[in-house]
C-alpha cells in the first residue's frame, strides 16, 4: 500500500511538472520600453470573462480566412482590470491585425479599428497566454514600480503562432501602454 502512495504521489508530481514545463512556467520574460503600432484591426466587442475570448478570436480569424486574407497575428485589447471589475463585465477587443482593413461589408458584430503608435512597456513571452496573467503581468508591475512608469491605457497582447506543429511555436507580445 505504502508503494502505491508514493507512485501516486510522483506520477502527480512528475504530470504537474511536464504540464508546467509544457505552458512555459519556467520560461523568461522578456521586459523593454519601446513605441509599437499602429496597427489596424479588425475585432468584435467581448463582455465576459477574458479567458473566453479564444472562440471569438476564431471567428474572427475564420471570416479574415473566408476573405482571402489570413490572420497571421491575433490580438486582445483587455479594457478591465480582472482584479477590479466583475468576470461577467469585463470588457474587451479581440480580432486580428491586418494589413489594411476590409474593403467589403463585414459582418454586424464585426468592427474595424487602429491601435495607436505610442510608448510601451513590451513584455515578450514564448509560453502559453493562458498563463500570461500569473507569470507575465507580475513582472511587469515590478517593472513598471522599479522605472516609476504608471500604465495609461487597456494592455494589448498580441498573438503569433509560428508553426502548428513545433512545440513552443507561440510568442505572446504584452504592450502595456506607458505615459
Amino acid at each position: 500500500m505504502k508503494y502505491i502512495i508514493v507512485f501516486v504521489l510522483v506520477a502527480i508530481t512528475s504530470f504537474g511538472l511536464f504540464l508546467a514545463n509544457y505552458l512555459g512556467a519556467f520560461k523568461g520574460v522578456d521586459i523593454s520600453e519601446a513605441s509599437h503600432g499602429p496597427y489596424q484591426t479588425v475585432y468584435i466587442e467581448h463582455v465576459g470573462p477574458y479567458h473566453k475570448v479564444n472562440k471569438v478570436i476564431e471567428k474572427v480569424e475564420n471570416f479574415m480566412k473566408s476573405q482571402g486574407a489570413p490572420c497571421a497575428r491575433t490580438f486582445g485589447e483587455y479594457m478591465d482590470d480582472p482584479q477590479v471589475v466583475e468576470e461577467a463585465r469585463l470588457r474587451s477587443k479581440v480580432g486580428c491585425i491586418v494589413e489594411t482593413h476590409p474593403a467589403g461589408q463585414l459582418p454586424e458584430d464585426f468592427k474595424t479599428g487602429d491601435i495607436p503608435q505610442r510608448k510601451y512597456v513590451v513584455a515578450v513571452f514564448t509560453g502559453s497566454p493562458g498563463i500570461g496573467p500569473l507569470k507575465v503581468y507580475p513582472r511587469v508591475n515590478d517593472y513598471m514600480i522599479k522605472q516609476n512608469l504608471k500604465q495609461s491605457g487597456a494592455v494589448i497582447e498580441i498573438y503569433e503562432i509560428h508553426s502548428i506543429t513545433e512545440k513552443n511555436a507561440m510568442t505572446t507580445t504584452y504592450l502595456f501602454p506607458v505615459q
